[in-house]
């Protein structure tokens, strides 16, 4: 009776609609209530795919159960009905904003037109009580179901791409190896990466907005509707450029308002290859050498990985008899770090080497009886990668001899005898990262030119004034798990010899007189840690620091009233003792879009609590910021009496643009015991004017609450 009753009004709508598209076709500029309209697509489409869904999973039911529900399937599929007819309607005003594969459109326009026609014909047999429409129903109804299915592949196309469903089936497609900056095509090793992440989705082969596909050169080349969109040699002049440094609000910005947004190391990437390029397929070396350029450009460089099998004992031992140390560089890892340790070497020493081809990665014949004759096996190390020949009596023939080591980026030549010509033939070769050439038959002149062509750093001697003095690496913590309950061993590695570790265990700054690092570092409290390494004729290294937190309460239950965004939820994580890396979508993180983390955690029975330490990222250009602060409440009953017992302000860094993971310390009030703590880290609602998504809500990433 209710749908008879509105069949009017229905029928009013849709021929309302239908002269609405009647006009929209024959005038000359569509209008712009037309256009808002067709916006409403993907909203009214979703109504009736879900709709016809659920209906014909209660006809399966109501036929198995032999309960027919006829009712509610009629309802439901004259519902349907209209909102598929809705749906095409609007949909054909979208189109009308252009921008679409015509091919695609078509494809999708025709099967969704033929899918509200199923859906309508569905509806009219519902209605119908004679045999041969009882029998026609259930058929009629899977081919619906089957012809929603296609229409919604075309439109995934149209939106998506024509491999957005198919994506993450399909095996990824084998990087092509480059190894080597030089080697980089600017358009098809970077710039094209770039679009793929950020401007693809809407400049493809099905959608092109504005007529632009960034997919291929050629499309790019053939530009949009305004015309040429990049003027090589000549970013300033290039539309897409233009385009990108307009203001995010500004409706010509893009990526448009809302989709990730180009970072400034991209912005800058893009510009650089438009200004330096005279053709689309210029490649690096033939481009103006960068340090800046180089910086960016290394996370474009794909690398076959290696695959290194464990050395036997008995070729171990058999290096060893000859008179070489042999160490792992890392424990439980194959690479190996050799060195010959006697007074005399022979050829026959060195050959034993070969032995160990796959495994060493660091080969140490300096202060030896080396000469050129016996370095002609070297060349066979095929994972060498760092080399000291100094203080032996090698010449420029030593130099031939590895010209095929290309793995090795770090070679060590003092007080030897090569000279300008062989160290040029020998970087002709190899792209070496580091050479040193102190008291060589290199002069100072020679030396300049060769590190400006090859672009290496060549380290000639501080006397000269042409080298300034190398500050060393801070040791690496092998320890990687910084939260624990009983005892911990924290490991170092200096990784260069003849490196002297000095720490502290209340996060001092370290000096020569501090504790000197010789074995594992043992600890049973939570220590801040502070570690630098000294080594002579190098500067000290930076101070590394790290808080080891020995956890002393254990949460066993919480309240939590924001739930992270799902596809980062878990709060569960929030107190597993797992502290995630770098990577936000390691699964490790909560993250929050626009919310405040506010969570009550139940100790089980009142305890007192020092600190508590809330871990968290930073990333400013993925739009993740720290929270604006932290505040710590404390009660003896779960729904109230809460009283603040701690607080902290964190101020964001406008200049941090790297990935940062930091612990935040609220110290607690004196002697606070209770058994339920509320933690709220506040969001800062809008991302600041200095970024460039600013006013938009920002995301805040928290992997781990820790009480002690």
């Amino acid at each position: 009776m209710m749908i008879k009753n509105l069949k009017p009004q229905i029928i009013f709508i849709i021929c309302l609609l239908a002269f609405n598209t009647t006009y929209a076709n024959n005038a000359e500029d569509v209008p712009r209530f037309v256009l808002a309209l067709g916006r409403f697509h993907p909203l009214i489409l979703h109504l009736p795919i879900g709709a016809l869904l659920l209906t014909f999973f209660l006809d399966i039911i109501g036929r198995l159960k032999k309960n027919y529900p006829k009712t509610t399937i009629k309802y439901a599929l004259g519902f349907s009905s209209f909102f598929s007819i809705l749906a095409c309607i609007f949909g054909y005003f979208l189109s009308l904003e252009g921008g679409y594969s015509e091919d695609v459109l078509d494809l999708h326009f025709w099967t969704g037109i033929a899918s509200a026609i199923l859906i309508t014909a569905l509806f009219l047999l519902a209605n119908k009580k004679e045999k041969q429409a009882k029998r026609l129903f259930f058929p009629l109804f899977v081919t619906t179901i089957i012809g929603i299915s296609v229409a919604g592949h075309f439109g995934s196309v149209l939106t998506h791409g024509d491999n957005y469903i198919t994506e993450y089936i399909k095996p990824l497609p084998k990087a092509k190896t480059i190894t080597h900056i030089d080697s980089l095509n600017m358009y098809d090793d970077v710039v094209l990466k770039i679009f793929d992440n950020k401007c693809i989705e809407c400049h493809n082969t099905s959608k092109r907005k504005g007529e632009l596909a960034l997919h291929s050169k050629e499309s790019i080349l053939k530009g949009g509707e305004s015309g040429d969109v990049i003027e090589l040699g000549n970013a300033g002049n290039s539309m897409l450029y233009e385009h990108i440094l307009l203001p995010i609000s500004d409706e010509k910005h893009m990526p448009p308002e809302g989709k990730p947004q180009l970072t400034k190391d991209e912005i800058w990437l893009i510009q650089y290859w438009l200004n330096r390029s005279e053709n689309i397929d210029t490649k690096v070396i033939a481009m103006p050498k960068s340090d800046t350029l180089n910086k960016l450009l290394n996370k474009y460089l794909v690398f076959n990985k290696k695959q290194i099998e464990e050395a036997s004992f008995s070729d171990i031992q058999a290096v060893e008899t000859t008179g070489f140390l042999v160490r792992k560089l890392v424990p439980n890892k194959p690479e190996l770090w050799v060195k010959f340790n006697k007074d005399s070497i022979t050829k026959k020493s060195v050959k034993e080497l070969v032995n160990l081809r796959e495994q060493i990665v660091e080969l140490d014949l300096s202060n030896s009886t080396l000469t050129d004759d016996m370095t002609s096996e070297i060349k066979k190390l095929k994972n060498l990668e760092k080399l000291n020949l100094s203080n032996t009596d090698i010449t420029d023939k030593t130099l031939l001899n590895i010209k095929e080591s290309k793995s090795l980026n770090t070679l060590n030549l003092v007080k030897t005898s090569i000279s300008d010509k062989g160290l040029e033939s020998l970087l002709s070769s190899i792209d070496l990262e580091r050479v040193y050439v102190w008291e060589t038959n290199v002069t100072k002149n020679a030396a300049e030119q060769i590190q400006n062509k090859f672009n290496v750093n060549l380290n000639n001697g501080v006397s000269e004034g042409f080298v300034k003095i190398t500050q060393i690496k801070a040791p690496v913590l092998l320890t990687k798990n910084t939260l624990f309950t009983d005892t911990l061993s924290i490991k170092l590695d200096p990784k260069l010899k003849g490196t002297k570790v000095f720490y502290t265990l209340d996060g001092a700054e370290p000096d020569s007189t501090s504790l000197v690092y010789k074995d594992p570092i043992l600890i049973n409290a939570t220590t801040s840690i502070a570690i630098k390494a000294y080594k002579k004729g190098w500067l000290p290294s930076e101070t590394k620091k790290e808080d080891f937190i020995k956890v002393t309460h254990k949460v066993v239950d919480y309240t939590i009233v924001h739930k992270p965004e799902t596809q980062y939820f878990g709060p569960k994580k929030l107190f597993d003792f797992k502290l995630g890396s770098e990577n936000f979508k390691d699964e490790k993180w909560n993250g929050y879009l626009g919310n405040d983390l506010n969570t009550t955690m139940d100790l089980g029975e009142p305890k007192t609590v020092n600190t508590v330490t809330v871990n968290c990222l930073g990333r400013s250009r993925d739009w993740i910021l720290f929270p604006k602060n932290i505040k710590v409440f404390a009660s003896s009953n779960k729904t109230s009496g809460f009283k603040l017992v701690g607080s902290l302000s964190i101020v964001e860094d406008e200049k941090q643009e790297s990935t940062l993971i930091k612990k935040f310390n609220v110290k607690m009030s004196e002697n606070t015991k209770a058994q339920y703590f509320k933690v709220i880290a506040a969001n800062p609602k809008v991302l600041p004017k200095w970024h460039e998504g600013a006013g938009n809500p920002p995301w805040i990433f928290i992997d781990e609450i820790i009480l002690w």
